[in-house]
């Protein structure tokens, strides 16, 4: 990778993300990992990538802002040799990716060791470079990183009390397997979004960092809206088409039999933009296998699909400019489980919401969970088994009725669960937490009123849990 002098100890927004992965125990494909602000620095002959401590703030070119940066720490991402003399017309040096890449950045080993209990380590021998995309405002690097271990431990000779984890099940071999790691290098915004400080009575997630800029307000801690930036083409206009829309892409590995309910999914959500006066905010497009990037670098907002042996369930994260609350990037994955396997979770009387828990657990990004500002609360959503148990429901009406779980009335269900499953998630990505207080705004006479519940529904909102609705 080249550098040249002027990227140097410039701020830009660096993501990792998790194509592929094992397949069992919260280690999965097609989810979404970490994010940094970080800056490049060359001392000598060495190159490191610094992630910048944002948790602690002042105005810059201020005396505060001085006292912040030399009582925080920032911290050491990777470093790499120089390995090239300066070019003689741009100055720039270079770096080798591997060297730079080849390390495990996003603490994944403390997953798999917090699953399986077992000393893996990533194998840099075995270990390459999949795939680099390079744009003007974007390098995104696919790294195949190799986990291993040595041996499987012997079992006991008395079973033990306690059960003892087993080892990955989903691999040929149990000693090794391979996660994809997708790197992005982005430039970020040339001028900051304004942000807007986060109140109680708004239901979106927020940024926080503690601000000593000024020493007037008993609490240091400001929290920030999470946020996409929208702005109208005409800001006098009651309706205008944005400057930019959000643009959700629905990848290739989406079967073609659903895409059509995942898309209307996502467009469901420019009524609400229609009622604050953006026409066509939301657009959607779907990747073809002729487009050459993949969804999970950090200029794609997507929806992916993705399957596990021994789980299916639907997340709906996004990554933060730290600074504003901008949303840049969000990648949601929906399991394959909103199709065949709810249908396999009726057969076997499985999906109970307590195995949340335990997911949450898994799946929570280890160099974050232990903050209590970043528990990532989006882990939390127990919306997918929700569903699980209406559509267990709705199946069982169906069965009374004579109808088959491979009818088109099945199938339609089906569609009908993933697409709101779809709405739900996007309703994490556009920064909306839940609304538990959505479900108490109708009277039970009017919930037991079908008449009422066609249009209406049984709730004001999609981000609250909506409950199965039986009347008397």
């Amino acid at each position: 990778i080249a550098i040249r002098p002027e990227q140097f100890d410039k701020p830009f927004f660096f993501t990792w993300n998790i194509p592929q992965s094992l397949g069992e125990k919260g280690l999965y494909g097609s989810q979404m990992g970490g994010s940094r602000l970080v800056v490049l620095k060359k001392i000598g002959n060495h190159v490191q990538l610094l992630a910048k401590n944002t948790e602690f703030h002042a105005k810059e070119g201020t005396p505060q802002a001085q006292f912040v940066s030399e009582s925080f720490s920032d911290s050491l991402v990777a470093s790499a040799p120089v390995a090239s003399q300066p070019h003689p017309e741009s100055k720039a040096v270079l770096v080798e990716l591997n060297a730079l890449l080849f390390g495990d950045i996003p603490g994944y080993g403390s997953r798999i060791e917090g699953a399986f209990r077992l000393p893996y380590a990533l194998d840099g021998r075995n270990t390459s470079i999949a795939r680099v995309t390079q744009t003007d405002v974007l390098t995104s690097v696919q790294v195949r990183a190799h986990f291993a271990t040595p041996k499987i431990p012997a079992p006991p000779l008395v079973p033990s009390p306690m059960p003892r984890p087993t080892p990955p099940k989903a691999s040929p071999d149990p000693r090794s397997f391979f996660v994809t790691f997708q790197y992005s290098f982005t430039k970020l915004p040339d001028e900051p979004m304004r942000a807007r400080v986060a109140d109680e009575r708004v239901g979106h997630f927020a940024a926080s960092r503690v601000d000593y800029t000024e020493d007037t307000s008993p609490k240091t801690r400001q929290h920030v809206v999470a946020r996409w930036r929208l702005e109208k083409k005409d800001p006098k206009a009651p309706m205008s088409e944005p400057k930019a829309p959000i643009v959700y892409w629905v990848d290739r590995n989406v079967p073609e039999k659903y895409r059509q309910a995942v898309t209307e999914g996502i467009l469901e959500w420019n009524k609400a933009f229609e009622r604050i006066g953006f026409k066509d905010a939301i657009v959607v497009k779907q990747q073809s296998d002729k487009d050459d990037f993949d969804t999970m670098d950090a200029r794609h907002a997507s929806v992916r699909w993705f399957t596990g042996s021994d789980v299916g369930f639907a997340i709906g994260p996004s990554h933060k400019d730290p600074r504003t609350g901008e949303i840049l990037d969000a990648d949601i994955a929906t399991g394959s489980g909103f199709a065949r396997q709810l249908r396999r979770l009726v057969a076997e009387d499985l999906g109970k919401s307590e195995t949340a828990d335990s997911l949450a657990l898994w799946i929570a990004n280890p160099l974050e969970a232990h903050k209590p500002d970043h528990g990532g609360d989006f882990l939390t959503c127990g919306y997918a088994w929700q569903s699980a148990r209406e559509l267990d429901f709705a199946m069982d009406v169906l069965e009374a009725r004579g109808i088959g779980w491979d009818s088109p009335e099945a199938d339609a269900l089906a569609k009908a669960n993933l697409r709101r499953n779809v709405m739900h998630e996007v309703g994490h990505t556009l920064g909306l937490r839940h609304n538990f207080r959505a479900s108490g705004i109708y009277t039970l006479e009017q919930l037991a009123d079908p008449a009422f519940t066609k249009v209406n529904g049984s709730s004001g909102s999609i981000m609250e849990y909506l409950a199965i609705n039986v009347a008397a």
